[in-house]
């Protein structure tokens, strides 16, 4: 990845990370106000119930006493009621609305909720957002948004009562947006200045692993080529001195054995003979070893013919193999080795573990791509098994999978059991 990528790379992510936190702390501040507005409600209200109203809450009151009634709503308009608290309800145990400053809800029972009860027997506060959809808060909804509280009390003989005020949530919303309004700024601020600063880290990174992976390159360059100098001169050294030797050695023996035979020692000679036909074998063997080693017509005579070579041991076994070529541009002496070696190795794997009867070798090319296939209809192979049996038999084509990848390549085995296996190389030319 180029260096501006991976900076615009970089840069997304802050601004992605930017927008995750930015969303975050506004969900948070947000429940943190509307908390922190609850609290406050609770504690005012927990305050004028037992200031205010606490001191005028009689049975009588309860039983809807007119005097008491009308002492109880002065204190409400004077002191309970203001620009925030809307309306105040007071309701017995049985679910009775005994006083409000609405009065057309005085009288009227409606059943208490679970929490309702709970604060009305225990003498608690609870505070939440009003349900303004609930029957009884049909004259509260032109308010909008309320919040209401209510507080368990107890009459002067002891009767369980609810005391209940609506609050605006305006308020909530004004608390939201200035906290809000302080904090979201800077926080954008310092996460802007920290993804500013990662571009010149992430630049200075790319720019390293850049230079590692050119010198990756350059180091697998190096050892690939050495492999191949040293092929070649471990099978100059085979062919100069081994194969010679052994061929001069079979000559004499068939020589030897010719001079002893009319001596009477067939038998002597026959089997000086067998010998000699086993050393010229192992000539043989050795010739066709040193082919693979060091394929010597690569380079003289061309990557059709040096495919050839490779074939014609399994065409020796009988398998019906063919090559496939349209005319070859001349490519790199880098990208030849390398097309050879793959095809080597995958007519490796063929002979050693398919059991195939057709292999088809194609090569084909395009303006910008030159691709190498090996087909066989062997016993094929799960890549899967393989991969977790770590078998060496396909260890080569994974070696060589990384060769191709760090030279800009792309190697491809397809296989699975009964259905063959397909080696495919792509290599980008230009």
């Amino acid at each position: 990845m180029s260096p501006a990528r991976t900076v615009a790379s970089l840069i997304a992510a802050g601004l992605a990370a930017l927008a995750l936190v930015t969303v975050a702390v506004v969900l948070i501040l947000r429940q943190y106000s509307r908390d922190e507005a609850i609290r406050d409600a609770r504690v005012v209200t927990l305050a004028e119930a037992r200031t205010a109203i606490a001191p005028l809450l009689t049975d009588g009151l309860l039983g809807g006493e007119s005097a008491a009634l009308d002492r109880l709503d002065h204190v409400v308009r004077t002191a309970v009621l203001d620009g925030r608290v809307v309306r105040v309800k007071l309701w017995d145990g049985s679910g009775r609305i005994v006083y409000s400053d609405e009065p057309r809800l005085i009288g009227r029972r409606f059943p208490l909720e679970a929490d309702e009860l709970a604060v009305l027997r225990q003498g608690q506060v609870h505070a939440d957002l009003s349900n303004l959809e609930n029957e009884e808060n049909v004259y509260e909804r032109s308010f909008g948004k309320l919040l209401e509280v209510y507080v368990g009390l107890r009459s002067d003989g002891g009767r369980p009562a609810l005391f209940e005020v609506y609050l605006r949530y305006r308020p909530v919303a004004a608390t939201q947006r200035r906290l809000l309004g302080a904090l979201v700024p800077a926080l954008i601020g310092a996460l802007v200045v920290l993804s500013l600063l990662q571009v010149p880290l992430g630049w200075s990174l790319s720019q390293r692993l850049q230079r590692g992976q050119r010198e990756r390159e350059r180091l697998l360059r190096r050892t690939f080529a050495a492999g191949e100098h040293e092929r070649h001169r471990v099978a100059a050294d085979l062919h100069d001195s081994a194969v010679q030797h052994l061929a001069g050695s079979a000559y004499a023996v068939d020589g030897v054995a010719d001079r002893i035979e009319p001596g009477g020692h067939a038998d002597d000679a026959r089997l000086l003979r067998n010998t000699a036909a086993r050393l010229r074998q192992t000539v043989r063997e050795m010739r066709t070893l040193i082919v693979a080693i060091a394929p010597p017509r690569l380079h003289e005579e061309g990557l059709a013919a040096a495919l050839g070579d490779l074939l014609s041991p399994l065409a020796a076994r009988g398998v019906d193999v063919r090559i496939d070529t349209n005319e070859l541009p001349a490519i790199p002496d880098d990208v030849e080795q390398l097309v050879f070696r793959v095809a080597q190795e995958a007519i490796r794997n063929v002979a050693s573990h398919a059991g195939a009867a057709h292999v088809t070798v194609t090569i084909s090319t395009t303006a910008e791509t030159f691709t190498l296939t090996v087909a066989d209809d062997g016993h094929g192979f799960d890549p899967d098994d393989v991969r977790a049996s770590g078998d060496e038999g396909h260890l080569g084509l994974r070696l060589l999978a990384e060769l191709a990848v760090d030279s800009g390549a792309c190697l491809d085995v397809e296989s699975a059991s009964d259905l063959g296996t397909l080696v495919r190389l792509e290599v980008p030319l230009g």
